[in-house]
Parts: structure tokens; sequence; C-alpha cells
């Protein structure tokens, strides 16, 4: 293993802590935090990886939760469209520039963009249900058919069913927001 991949997969193993912790969180702001961190260290995973799709749409989850964090509760239509947008640009540029197979892009894609809709409800269940039946899996077959594995893709997505799947027992009763 050179450097490179050395490096991408640290940087993987790092991000999948953040997101392991974001999912215990019950305040929404400090998900959204945890959120982005987790984001962060994927971009720059993927980006040494060469998987330029998730590199860009983990770049694109930064931003989402920061717009969404500082929304101050209110959500407007607007802010969703603007986000959606945005994504759509993401993914037209990524779908230009990379030279990844089609349907790993379109994994990604709709990973982000049902993440997206998501997270716009503040609905702390709803967040963590999405993430369990829609975003983990999808972004579990992108990390594991890369032409080098994701090792901290892939666990971490293992990792965050089980998280959800306490995470919502743990707070059936209380909810999600404090």
């Amino acid at each position: 293993m050179d450097i490179s991949t050395v490096a991408a997969q640290t940087l993987g193993v790092s991000g999948m802590i953040m997101a392991v912790v974001s999912m215990q969180c019950r305040s929404n702001r400090k998900f959204f935090i945890c959120q982005e961190i987790s984001g962060a260290l994927f971009a720059f995973s993927f980006f040494l990886f060469g998987a330029w799709g998730g590199a860009l749409m983990d770049t694109f989850g930064i931003i989402r939760p920061e717009i969404l964090r500082h929304q101050n509760g209110k959500r407007s239509k607007r802010v969703l469209a603007v986000l959606i947008a945005v994504l759509a640009l993401c993914f037209a540029v990524m779908a230009m520039l990379s030279d990844e197979k089609w349907y790993l892009l379109l994994l990604v894609g709709f990973a982000q963009l049902a993440g997206t809709v998501v997270m716009w409800t503040q609905n702390g269940k709803s967040i963590r249900m999405c993430q369990l039946f829609v975003v983990s899996p999808l972004w579990m077959a992108y990390n594991f058919l890369l032409p080098v594995i994701s090792i901290g893709g892939v666990t971490t997505e293992l990792i965050n069913i089980v998280s959800v799947i306490i995470a919502l027992y743990r707070c059936r009763k209380s909810g999600f927001t404090e």
C-alpha cells in the first residue's frame, strides 16, 4: 500500500469516528457539526483515493449541515430549493469531470439528495431512519465498489446502521431534540 492510500484510509477511519459520534447526539445542532467534520475527513479521503464523486458529494455534505444549522429552527422551501440546486450543480460537475462509473455517481448523488431533504425537516427520527434505510446503504455500496475499497467508508456505514438502531432505541421515549 502506498502512502496516499494509507493516508486516505486513515482519514476515512477518522471520518468514521465523527459519523458515529453524530448518530448519538440528541441535539440536531451537535449532530450537524459532527456531520460536517466527518464530511470534511471523508472528502479528503476520497480525494486521495481519486474518487471524485465521493469527494464532491462529501464537500456538499459539509455545506449542507452548515446552512441548515444556521436556519434557527425555521426551514423555508427556498432554502431547500437552493440546496437541491447546489446539489444538482455539484452532480452535473461531477458527471462531466469524473471518470467514475455512472452508477457510482448515482449512488452518492441520490444519497446526498435524500439526506438533504430529510435534514431539512429537522425531525431527528426521520433523519436517522433515512440514514438507516437510504443514505448508509447507498454510501456503503459506493465505498465497497470503489477500485480501492474504503475501509473507513464501509465500516462507517455498518457502524452507522448499528448506531442508528441504538439511538432509535435509546431515545424512543424522550425524542432527539432537547
